[in-house]
């Protein structure tokens, strides 16, 4: 998790900015570990690593200080999972039935911290021919709840196909909003298997 903030407008040269943090209200504040710095060495940012997602609200305080002038600090509250982004599923694959032109889709829910039930995330799976040179049309765009795999029904058994996937929350305390693709997953026949053997 990475958190950023920008220098106050008005703020003197010799400012530097401290993050404290704590996960929860019985938990002790901590000092940010690993602070992203500008190019005059100023923290403008804290890396975070492990973050575990509680139920509570984090709270996070950034102050300043300077020989020069009283720096006003900012403090906020902040549900995690609500700003959390989503990777896309993992473990993507694809397997065809060249008899009943059936593709099975088979996927893992992406590992958060704070929940591992299916039930909490959907899923946006988009589909569309792989065209070289042009840019093919998406004609399957549906949305999978609770689930770890789909059936899809191939029109054409000569094509060849890209398949993305994104996440998002259905249930849980678990971000709403919709996640980044996946990485393009091809499957199905090549058009023209043979058309490189044609060339003398």
């Amino acid at each position: 998790m990475n958190c950023t903030w920008r220098a106050g407008r008005d703020a003197p040269g010799d400012t530097q900015y401290f993050l404290y943090w704590k996960n929860s209200r019985y938990d002790d504040a901590m000092e940010c570990e690993f602070y992203i710095k500008d190019e005059n060495g100023r923290n403008t940012g804290c890396r975070f690593q492990n973050v575990k997602i509680e139920t509570e609200k984090a709270y996070f305080l950034v102050n300043g200080s300077s020989e020069d002038s009283l720096i006003q600090f900012y403090d906020e509250y902040i549900q995690l999972y609500k700003i959390e982004k989503l990777m896309p599923p993992s473990n993507i694959t694809v397997n065809c039935d060249e008899i009943k032109n059936d593709c099975i889709i088979q996927w893992q829910q992406p590992q958060i911290s704070h929940s591992n039930k299916d039930k909490c995330f959907k899923y946006e799976i988009s589909i569309k021919y792989k065209v070289r040179g042009i840019s093919s049309p998406t004609f399957n765009i549906n949305t999978y709840e609770g689930v770890n795999s789909h059936t899809f029904q191939r029109s054409n058994t000569r094509k060849r196909y890209l398949l993305k996937m994104r996440t998002a929350g259905s249930a849980c305390l678990v971000n709403p909003a919709w996640g980044e693709w996946s990485a393009p997953v091809e499957f199905g026949k090549n058009e023209n298997p043979c058309l490189g053997l044609l060339s003398p």
